[in-house]
């Protein structure tokens, strides 16, 4: 009994550690996540073009480079509602400099330079504040405990939906 515990246990960790497309280097966070789809590299800068996601928006070497707009956490969501989420996660927006990758079948999304949009509720609105400032310790080098409890799983989930479109298929490799 003890060591099929001890098996679940890995195996849970194990999944829950793959699903984190969170990295932090040099004192910055960002998101890569990469998808495979049957789209043309075409149908894709036109998806993302047209999708009313992004400010600035441009394709420059195969890739596109954009900045998103706020995007809220939605509150309704039973997947960020089962979590419990803390105040600051859903009481503000997100927004940042998004890169897509562009290959035959799959597209990476690199998502870096990520900010915390107030709208007024914990955060007087419209003030950006960097995500590092939250959810990174002081010295730059790990992740503070209380983002790799909630806050990580619930803004891998959202980051997910937002660059998702159709019926692809979350992939590791690029």
């Amino acid at each position: 009994m003890k060591y099929l515990l001890i098996v679940l246990t890995l195996i849970l960790t194990t999944n829950l550690c793959a699903q984190n497309h969170f990295s932090l280097q040099e004192g910055k966070v960002s998101w890569v996540k990469v998808y495979e789809t049957d789209k043309s590299k075409e149908e894709i800068i036109a998806h993302f073009k047209s999708c009313g996601l992004f400010k600035l928006f441009r394709v420059e070497d195969g890739k596109i480079i954009a900045t998103l707009r706020p995007q809220p956490i939605d509150k309704d969501d039973l997947e960020v509602v089962g979590t419990l989420p803390p105040p600051l996660v859903i009481k503000t927006n997100f927004a940042g400099t998004v890169i897509i990758g562009l290959k035959d079948g799959k597209y990476r999304v690199t998502y870096k330079d990520i900010l915390l949009v107030g709208n007024g509720e914990m955060i007087k609105k419209g003030e950006k504040q960097k995500f590092e400032k939250h959810f990174v310790t002081k010295d730059g080098n790990s992740f503070r405990i209380s983002f790799n409890k909630k806050p990580k799983t619930i803004y891998n989930l959202r980051f997910n939906q937002v660059f998702l479109f159709g019926d692809e298929k979350p992939k590791d490799d690029w």
